[in-house]
């Protein structure tokens, strides 16, 4: 019922049904009590997800109640974990909510056992070994990890999933897939039956813009030697004027879409080369369904070339007929390609000994996004704190670190600070003054520790000249360790929509590394 309540309906309009029916399955852990995560799970108790545990052993204190708001004051003393656990609760009654009264790290320490229930962790505010020895965790038990650090006007969220296949990836700019230059035979008969001379004005001023466009390229393709596709700025105009000159009148808004569409006209027919990569990866996950019917559609491609149609169309200005007609093709066509599929299904699942049928509704979104999909391969924590070169998968410090608008150096701040918060015990400038003499001495030994970080980049090529910047590890310092809401805030939306894009398996998930600068107002995504 809860994933076609209407309250729901504007988000169902992002990720359909099935994304929500996702989120609601979802038991999510949330490592921390703190802003950060108080205001991530916000973020994700109000969109739906079916269940959350707070993990965190703190208390309430006087620092909660100036950076958040899942605390009162008469929550003093409390539980931490408890008392927003409740509060959050208020927030959407579909969402069941617990809590642990269990320090983050003795958490971690618990190992496969304690996260073993969860669809996706969230760890907040957690030291670097920890986050590592986390990650090899979520590693074996196959699902996500969201880390995020916030720290005064800074922080940055880092994501981790081994293997992230998604489908339905939902790029901004999509061409579509009309199959214009190398119609199939239904579309072809449909284009041919339209004859233009013999049209009257209604009829002329309402053919679908694919059908001016197809007809445009024949005419183009009788003229050009034999030549498939026009390559040449010349040739790609002398497509638009054959097109213009199919036009009766300046009021006929199908030409006007034709113009507008005119470049699918020439584009030719390709698989994406992440299409290709999914269809041709070794996974080591090969029974899920994902995998299978990816699979499928590999043995389809070998087949006939193509990958199955999409088969939607696009709004367009045409007759009612004609519209339906040409709806009715495309989903006819993409309705076989479709059953083709499942024929393949079935035989690699008796293949792989694998029972249960894969769902309908699945095999046929798989079959309508597969020019989208991706598989995301994002690095370890661990390996992130090995540093590799660029031909490895490692940023390019030396280049960033020469780029002004570049935001490496707060990454290697933040590492610095987390690097003295493992030999400390708290995060650089939380026990200090306020004064200049106070902080220095936190200032002089965040600085070895950043020199330490850097110099351990020296093994990899191109990086020498580089330095860490004093003036931003002083700014570290000087924030005493301290969460701001506002920071928090900001930080939490960008993780609360990558753990929604994780859960629901649509869009691109950002790969690796967000850091994000409060001071400047200013982003930047790193992959390590």
């Amino acid at each position: 019922a809860m994933a076609t309540d209407d309250k729901y309906d504007r988000q169902l309009r992002l990720w359909g049904s099935h994304g929500q029916r996702a989120l609601m399955e979802a038991h999510i852990c949330v490592l921390g009590g703190t802003a950060v995560a108080t205001e991530t799970l916000k973020n994700l108790v109000l969109p739906g997800i079916g269940r959350f545990t707070v993990v965190d052993s703190a208390r309430v204190e006087s620092a909660d109640l100036g950076n958040n708001f899942f605390v009162e004051e008469t929550d003093l003393g409390k539980p931490r974990a408890q008392v927003v656990c409740n509060w959050l609760q208020e927030l959407n009654p579909d969402v069941k909510g617990a809590y642990l009264e269990k320090d983050s790290k003795a958490a971690v320490a618990e190992g496969r056992a304690f996260f073993e229930p969860f669809s996706l962790v969230v760890a907040c505010q957690l030291p670097e070994p920890v986050a590592a020895q986390l990650g090899a965790i979520c590693q074996e038990l196959n699902i996500a990890l969201v880390c995020i650090t916030s720290l005064g006007f800074v922080g940055k969220v880092r994501l981790f999933k081994a293997e992230h296949a998604v489908c339905e990836t939902k790029p901004d700019s999509e061409l579509g897939d009309l199959r214009l230059t190398d119609p199939f035979p239904e579309l072809r008969r449909f284009v041919d039956s339209i004859v233009m001379e013999s049209l009257d004005d209604m009829q002329h001023g309402h053919v679908p813009y694919v059908v001016i466009l197809i007809k445009a390229i024949d005419a183009w393709r009788k003229g050009s030697d034999g030549k498939k596709l026009p390559t040449t700025k010349e040739e790609k105009d002398k497509i638009k004027q054959i097109i213009l000159g199919m036009r009766r009148s300046d009021a006929e808004q199908n030409f006007a879409e034709a113009m507008d569409s005119a470049y699918k006209a020439w584009i030719p027919y390709s698989i994406p080369d992440a299409v290709k990569e999914v269809l041709e990866l070794q996974t080591s996950n090969p029974k899920s369904d994902f995998w299978i019917v990816a699979r499928a559609v590999s043995q389809f491609v070998r087949d006939c070339g193509k990958l199955p149609l999409a088969g939607s169309l696009p709004d367009m200005t045409a007759t009612t007929d004609w519209y339906v007609k040409l709806q009715e093709i495309y989903s006819s066509r993409a309705g076989g390609d479709c059953a083709a599929i499942n024929a393949h299904i079935a035989g690699i699942q008796r293949e792989l000994g694998v029972d249960g049928a894969v769902s309908s509704e699945f095999v046929s979104r798989f079959c309508q996004n597969a020019q989208y999909a991706e598989v995301f391969k994002i690095r370890t924590l661990e390996d992130e704190c090995r540093p590799c070169s660029t031909e490895e998968g490692g940023v390019d410090l030396a280049e960033e670190a020469s780029d002004e608008e570049s935001l490496i150096q707060w990454y290697l701040a933040l590492r610095a600070a987390e690097k003295f918060r493992a030999e400390r015990g708290h995060l650089p400038g939380a026990l200090c003054g306020d004064g200049e003499a106070a902080l220095s001495s936190d200032v002089a030994a965040l600085t070895v520790m950043g020199t330490s970080l850097v110099d351990s980049y020296r093994a990899v090529p191109y990086v020498e000249g580089v330095t860490i910047d004093p003036k931003i590890l002083e700014e570290v310092v000087r924030y005493g360790g301290c969460e701001l809401h506002t920071t928090s805030s900001v930080l939490a939306g960008i993780a609360s929509q990558e753990v929604i894009k994780l859960l629901t398996k649509q869009y691109s998930p950002l790969n690796n590394t967000l850091i994000y600068d409060g001071l400047h107002g200013k982003s930047q995504v790193l992959e390590f």
